[in-house]
């Protein structure tokens, strides 16, 4: 036996309504804007934070460095006219140094020529007394009392050569032992 089975007749449905209609309408038509994260909130001030510590950060860096390259160059330009003076003073102490020397030498020499002089003096004195001797025993007399005469003042201009000489080393030298002590006082000050 077959059974047929009437289909029973089916409700009507609902008119349907396609389904973006549906979620049209369960979304609402104006959203409420959006308050932002605070999330995002805390990580913008912090970045702000940050940006501005490192813009500190570059200006006192910058101030520091600026405020060493100015005391270095006040340094250097300090050090440069010391040494620049120090120079000065050792030409100036060469300078007195040539001059001492110069006028020893120029003593030295009026002392030689005056020695010269007074010795060709006595010289011809000597030639005189000789001519005018009247005896081989005055001749001697005048020959021995003319040598003791002559080595003596030759002894005694020695000894007044060397002693000016001496001083005049001692003089001229003088200046430039000062500037060894002051080069050897600023190294001893450098250290």
């Amino acid at each position: 036996m077959k059974a047929t089975a009437k289909a029973s007749p089916a409700k009507p449905k609902a008119a349907s309504k396609p389904k973006s209609v549906v979620a049209r309408k369960t979304a609402p038509s104006n959203p409420a804007p959006k308050a932002a994260k605070p999330a995002q909130n805390a990580t913008s001030a912090a970045r702000i934070t940050k940006s501005f510590a490192m813009n500190d950060t570059i200006e006192s860096m910058t101030a520091a460095s600026n405020d060493a390259l100015k005391e270095g160059f006040e340094k250097t330009l300090k050090s440069v006219t010391e040494a620049s003076n120090f120079q000065k003073e050792t030409v100036d102490a060469l300078i007195a140094s040539a001059t001492v020397a110069g006028k020893g030498f120029e003593t030295v020499n009026a002392n030689a020529v005056t020695y010269a002089k007074s010795a060709m003096e006595d010289g011809v004195a000597a030639t005189k007394k000789f001519a005018s001797a009247k005896s081989v025993q005055e001749v001697f007399e005048i020959q021995s009392a003319f040598t003791k005469s002559a080595m003596d003042n030759y002894l005694a201009e020695i000894n007044k050569t060397s002693d000016l000489f001496s001083d005049l080393l001692k003089n001229s030298v003088k200046p430039l032992n000062d500037r060894v002590a002051a080069a050897m006082e600023l190294a001893q000050v450098q250290r």
